[in-house]
């Protein structure tokens, strides 16, 4: 493996997202597979040994959200339970579709989103906060290309604020102390 696993399965997986989100396009114009992708890449680049369950998940990480094809989908495709369950454990409530409408933002849908993140901070499952992290800042990016003014105010909102809890729980489940403007 050289960054991401280089197999048939995993071609396999790639080839199927870029199907399944064909003509769809992120907050940039570039192709809305491309994001789980990135998030996947961004796991190898900051973890040393990401698990094979993990990188899956990352891909596959909106399978339960509206129109995502849901765990049948999944299983199709091979999934194991460990990567099911991350997608599960970092699937929004299913009363609040955070990711689609980035236009039509409120106070009160960043509030619920940050419940969220607290509350996927708290389940404790390492893997699923460090994909959760992954994605956090391939958004944080994304908005920040794109910098519409509707757009970027979730960043300090909803995703920076996401990113520090992200951050701490994982400092916290790691043992150790995040360090913040150089002091402990």
């Amino acid at each position: 493996m050289w960054l991401e696993p280089d197999d048939e399965g995993w071609r396999r997986l790639i080839a199927e997202l870029a199907q399944r989100h064909e003509g769809a396009t992120d907050l940039t114009g570039r192709p809305w597979a491309e994001h789980f992708r990135r998030v996947a890449l961004r796991l190898c680049l900051r973890y040393p040994a990401p698990a094979r369950d993990q990188l899956e998940a990352a891909l596959l990480h909106d399978a339960l959200m509206a129109c995502g094809g849901g765990r049948d989908r999944m299983q199709a495709l091979g999934l194991s339970e460990t990567a099911m369950e991350i997608v599960r454990v970092t699937t929004p409530p299913p009363n609040a579709d955070y990711y689609r409408d980035f236009r039509a933002v409120t106070p009160e849908d960043d509030a619920g989103y940050l419940d969220y993140v607290h509350g996927l901070v708290g389940s404790g499952n390492v893997a699923a906060i460090e994909m959760k992290l992954a994605d956090v800042c391939d958004t944080i990016d994304q908005m920040c290309v794109l910098r519409a003014p509707l757009i970027s105010q979730q960043v300090p909102n909803r995703y920076e604020p996401s990113r520090d809890i992200l951050e701490n729980g994982l400092a916290q489940l790691w043992g150790r102390v995040k360090v913040v403007d150089g002091s402990p």
